[in-house]
């Protein structure tokens, strides 16, 4: 059964950083998704159960950023980065809102090549960047609200390159 909430998972909440920087998180939490909607592709690849948590940052002004990890539980098949990129990479190219997605393999410092997903999704400039890891897929998504004569893409990919590195650390970071 799918769902979600703090604590329900967390030995993997305690994977994800609680702040960036000194500002701390506005929420964490953890949960599951089983059902063929929730799993899309992974469907295909013998995923019944994904499990993970996350950490999300909501400022003022339509930005977010969440720094999450995803896994199987034992006796499923092992969850592999390439399965979460085509995953993200699906529901790109089936929204409606979203547009000049492109699709590349960047080196991010104490990560490695990764995927990265680049979007325009309404009115904001998304990126999600997928790296496995310890056993876990990590995924960083930032989502940056542009604003009439306010952020660049330049800026967006900068909070991006920051945020990737911050997340690799963990809790610990």
């Amino acid at each position: 059964m799918d769902g979600r909430g703090p604590g329900m998972y967390p030995n993997l909440e305690q994977l994800v950083p609680v702040d960036l920087g000194e500002v701390g998180a506005t929420s964490v939490d953890s949960g599951r998704s089983c059902s063929d909607g929730r799993l899309s592709t992974l469907k295909t690849h013998g995923v019944t159960d994904l499990r993970y948590a996350g950490a999300t940052w909501t400022p003022e002004g339509g930005s977010s950023t969440v720094i999450a990890v995803f896994t199987t539980p034992a006796g499923s098949p092992p969850l592999q980065s390439d399965w979460m990129a085509e995953f993200y990479e699906a529901g790109a190219k089936a929204s409606t809102k979203t547009e000049n997605i492109e699709i590349s393999h960047p080196t991010y410092d104490q990560v490695g090549v990764v995927y990265q997903l680049n979007t325009l999704n309404d009115l904001s400039f998304q990126s999600v960047v997928v790296w496995p890891g310890d056993g876990f897929v990590h995924v960083v998504i930032v989502a940056t609200q542009l604003e009439p004569g306010g952020v660049t893409r330049a800026q967006h990919d900068a909070s991006v390159r920051a945020v990737v590195p911050w997340a690799a650390k963990g809790r610990a970071g």
